[in-house]
């Protein structure tokens, strides 16, 4: 089961997270869309980047940016094994999954799906033959995209979506130690992600991982998968 913790800032915090037991650790490069707060420099994202690779974690850059050529612009430059399409204008097509293995031959695309209602089955079968990842997540919000709104929806169009697409489906929207055990015995997916409920949040928008709740989180999805057989 992987776990999927977003959205790190900060260079010891990203140790921290990956040492606490997260797959693959999520951050919004500096672009045009998201939070200033969360917006972490590219240097830094170098930097994360190398503890990534020794520790064989996956840096997943969130792209919050509605530009396509922003975003392929930052996969060329920073190469992660993994970049997440959230902006709320733009979902990726067949045509952007091309440009980016050509730009970043190893960079797999996840696209996030908003679960709504059961549209999103829909959705999530118009991505999945040029996608290799789907988030499936909650709410929308100018600021930050698909996502990020600490709210749970409807697991059972989730447990469909799975049934249905080829793509890696990973659960996110209120996931935290409290429930992801759950989440996973009904919907069982590839993974799971969490930023609301292993976060602390301060003022002015700053945020930094709860340690010993990624530890929950991370401890109660590997304990429901051995269980599943996942």
């Amino acid at each position: 089961m992987i776990k999927q913790l977003y959205s790190i800032i900060q260079l010891d915090e990203a140790i921290k997270t990956m040492e606490a037991g997260a797959d693959n650790i999520g951050l919004v490069p500096m672009q045009k869309g998201g939070v200033p707060a969360h917006r972490v420099p590219l240097y830094r994202v170098d930097q994360i980047h190398e503890e990534c690779r020794k520790r064989g974690v996956n840096m997943v850059l969130i792209m919050l940016t509605n530009d396509p050529e922003e975003m392929l612009d930052l996969a060329h430059r920073l190469q992660p094994e993994i970049l997440h399409v959230a902006g709320d204008e733009y979902t990726a097509d067949e045509e952007f999954a091309k440009r980016l293995k050509e730009l970043a031959p190893n960079t797999e695309l996840m696209q996030a799906v908003l679960v709504d209602g059961k549209g999103a089955i829909d959705r999530a079968k118009k991505v999945d033959p040029f996608v290799d990842y789907i988030l499936l997540d909650s709410g929308l919000a100018a600021d930050t995209g698909i996502g990020a709104s600490g709210k749970t929806h409807d697991w059972s169009i989730d447990a469909q979506i799975v049934k249905e697409v080829n793509a890696k489906v990973i659960e996110a929207g209120g996931m935290g130690p409290d429930n992801v055990a759950d989440a996973i015995k009904e919907i069982r997916p590839y993974g799971v992600d969490s930023l609301t409920k292993t976060s602390i949040k301060y003022d002015h928008g700053n945020m930094e991982k709860d340690i010993p709740k990624v530890k929950a989180f991370c401890e109660a999805a590997d304990k429901a998968a051995a269980e599943l057989g996942l």
